[in-house]
């Protein structure tokens, strides 16, 4: 019997992605889920580990935009196994087979990351007007006022608008 359960947490490794020899993607990372009750002794905090599984393209995507620290929901079968370390403490894992996900937000690193390749990559150089300072008084302000509105009066095209 499983359990479906909702995680919403931040991965603590990278994603380990592989391939079984038919050829099929498997994903694993672990997720971090906090949370914060309020006790007798003040707030305390937990944190949860999960070790999640992923198939097929949800593999091949998450390996390809999760990496450690990014913040992630997770739907998936929750599987839990008890055991003892050797020193006798019983311990669980809580293992869950990843049935969808959504980010739940933008990791700052790889979208840092990804917006430099993007930009060095294209080949077209993109012109951008320079920074308009704010006018100091009413006369400066008058004189930008009319110089836009004469602008916009002309009729014929100006070089590069098609």
């Amino acid at each position: 019997m499983s359990t479906q359960v909702t995680i919403l947490g931040n991965t603590g490794r990278d994603v380990e992605l592989r391939y079984t020899p038919q050829g099929t993607a498997v994903a694993n990372f672990s997720v971090a889920s906090n949370t914060v009750r309020n006790t007798s002794r003040g707030l305390q905090k937990k944190t949860d580990w999960f070790n999640i599984t992923a198939w097929g393209k949800q593999a091949e995507t998450l390996a390809k935009y999760l990496q450690k620290g990014s913040s992630i929901l997770v739907r998936g079968k929750l599987d839990l196994s008890a055991w003892e370390t050797r020193d006798g403490e019983p311990r669980v894992n809580a293992d869950v087979t990843l049935q969808d996900f959504e980010f739940a937000g933008v990791n700052p690193a790889k979208a840092v990351d990804e917006t430099v390749e993007q930009l060095t990559s294209e080949e077209e150089t993109v012109n951008t007007m320079p920074a308009i300072e704010p006018a100091e008084d009413a006369e400066e302000k008058a004189e930008m006022m009319a110089a836009l509105h004469e602008m916009d009066s002309l009729d014929e095209a100006f070089a590069g608008q098609y």
